[in-house]
């Protein structure tokens, strides 16, 4: 189940749909927005990697704030390092959506980091921001889901709240999204509080992040893609 409106699936316009939406309410949703070949291939390499033990204990922060809570997020990750024929064609849709976000909403994006994220029965990631008002290392956010045939009984739901709620635990969310395969997410970093809410069986997804460009000694920001 999707509450709030989103745009609708795959066609010709689907990556402008999913922008003008997101620049109207600050997400969007999108089911079957990913072509299910490509869908299964991100699949198989996320268990395959999780099984290789290439897979690592999901945290949060960044950089020095970098902390590994169970309390607040238990899930497996494994960065994109644009090895496989997955990852590249997830990676150029990503691309295009990256054009239209930066001529839709003029936000200057310039550089995608994408990881795959494994819940396992149990997990969850507590309600949080993706980043802080200010710090533009994460402006836009995205997820793509992985799992066939997903039902409203496994839980494992993207809540997602109103802008300028963050801090308000009584506020309720504006949409509970199923991870069913192929449906895309994506919101604005600083402003949209989201959780994911207990899964019931193992759960796939890929999470990404747009950030703009931030100059070191006047050169461009270097990638921060890690290998897995």
């Amino acid at each position: 189940m999707t509450t709030g409106p989103g745009p609708a699936g795959p066609g010709a316009n689907r990556v402008a749909a999913l922008v003008e939406t997101l620049a109207e309410q600050g997400f969007a949703v999108a089911p079957d927005f990913l072509d299910a070949d490509l869908v299964s291939a991100l699949a198989r390499e996320a268990l395959e990697r999780d099984r290789a033990r290439q897979t690592d204990t999901g945290g949060v922060g960044r950089k020095r704030d970098y902390a590994v809570d169970r309390t607040v997020r238990r899930a497996r990750i494994c960065w994109f390092d644009g090895s496989s024929p997955a990852q590249g064609q997830f990676l150029e849709e990503a691309e295009r959506l990256r054009q239209e976000i930066n001529r839709r909403l003029f936000l200057g994006v310039f550089e995608f980091e994408a990881q795959f994220a494994v819940y396992d029965a149990g997990g969850f990631y507590a309600r949080h921001l993706d980043s802080f008002r200010g710090r533009r290392n994460r402006v836009v956010s995205l997820v793509a889901y992985l799992n066939a045939d997903w039902q409203a009984g496994d839980g494992g739901t993207l809540a997602i709240w109103p802008a300028g709620t963050g801090g308000d635990a009584a506020a309720a969310p504006v949409a509970e999204v199923l991870p069913r395969a192929g449906t895309v997410v994506a919101m604005l970093s600083e402003e949209i509080p989201h959780e994911v809410r207990p899964a019931g069986r193992q759960r796939l997804s890929v999470a990404g992040w747009w950030r703009v460009n931030q100059m070191q000694g006047g050169r461009i920001d270097p990638p921060r893609i890690s290998l897995c």
